[in-house]
């Protein structure tokens, strides 16, 4: 989608579950689930709404499988940069080894206008790694990455898109242990922030994008050039920045692998978040 499939990370949703077991305290636990998400430039669209019908966490006995919502839920998701909604506490206990969503409805609205997003798939499977045992704290993060998830076939025109080009295959990529934020600012030579900068998180040994984002606007809630990655694993990073002019130029989203960032910084994240990073764009 050239400027518009770009690997933006992190509009949040939360959903917590309280697992209190049925036997005694020693096997009670807590998982809180996240799901972030990724998405076209926020400067052309307005909503982006999507129906989640269920969410469930997967056990390989069937009948110890739990089901974390299955009320209809609808969220724009440009509503949840950097923010966080609870879902219901439920109560259950169990070893978990995927989790399941299904996604019924979504829509985005361009300049005003709203388009029906056609779902390829409705019920997407994602397994863990390795079992979760529930019998501590436990985060999950599922990272809804929409640059690679929503598509438009054919060329982008922000005043007139064609509905029928839209497609949706859900992407989402996930994360669970010990997990923490990163939050920061990218600013001008004259301590300016700089917004809608895409700022990306790389995994220095493996040479890949972990997550990203856009810096935002000035709000109740933001300053200009302002940024978060929610819910990163402990290891050494490097932030790089790229100028709304920089990742405009590019075909499709995983340019971002070899392109030449605008301005880096090394972060090292241990077991507390990673708090008032500025990062200088000259």
């Amino acid at each position: 989608m050239r400027k518009y499939a770009l690997c933006v990370m992190f509009f949040v949703l939360l959903f917590v579950l309280l697992i209190s077991g049925c036997m005694n305290l020693s096997n009670t636990g807590e998982i809180e689930i996240y799901l972030t998400d990724a998405v076209l430039p926020v400067s052309d669209i307005q909503k982006l709404d999507v129906t989640i019908d269920r969410i469930l966490l997967m056990s390989d006995t069937e009948d110890a499988s739990i089901v974390v919502t299955d009320e209809a839920t609808a969220v724009n998701l440009l509503d949840l940069i950097g923010t966080e909604i609870s879902f219901p506490v439920i109560q259950a206990y169990g070893t978990f080894t995927q989790i399941r969503f299904e996604i019924s409805y979504a829509t985005i609205t361009v300049n005003g206008q709203e388009y029906t997003l056609e779902i390829n798939s409705d019920s997407l499977k994602y397994p863990f790694t390795e079992p979760i045992d529930v019998n501590e704290k436990t985060v999950i993060v599922l990272d809804f990455d929409l640059s690679r998830s929503i598509k438009y076939n054919g060329s982008w025109n922000s005043s007139n898109p064609d509905p029928s080009k839209f497609r949706v295959t859900p992407v989402v990529h996930v994360r669970y242990g010990k997990l923490y934020d990163i939050n920061g600012r990218v600013v001008n030579s004259n301590n300016e922030g700089i917004v809608h900068a895409l700022v990306a998180l790389f995994d220095t040994e493996e040479a890949t994008v972990v997550a990203s984002t856009f810096t935002h606007k000035k709000s109740n809630n933001w300053e200009d050039g302002e940024f978060r990655i929610l819910k990163i694993k402990p290891g050494k990073y490097e932030l790089q920045i790229f100028k709304e002019e920089t990742y405009s130029t590019w075909d499709d989203a995983d340019e971002i692998i070899s392109a030449t960032p605008d301005a880096t910084a090394d972060v090292q994240v241990e077991n507390h978040d990673i708090n008032n990073i500025e990062i200088l764009i000259e």
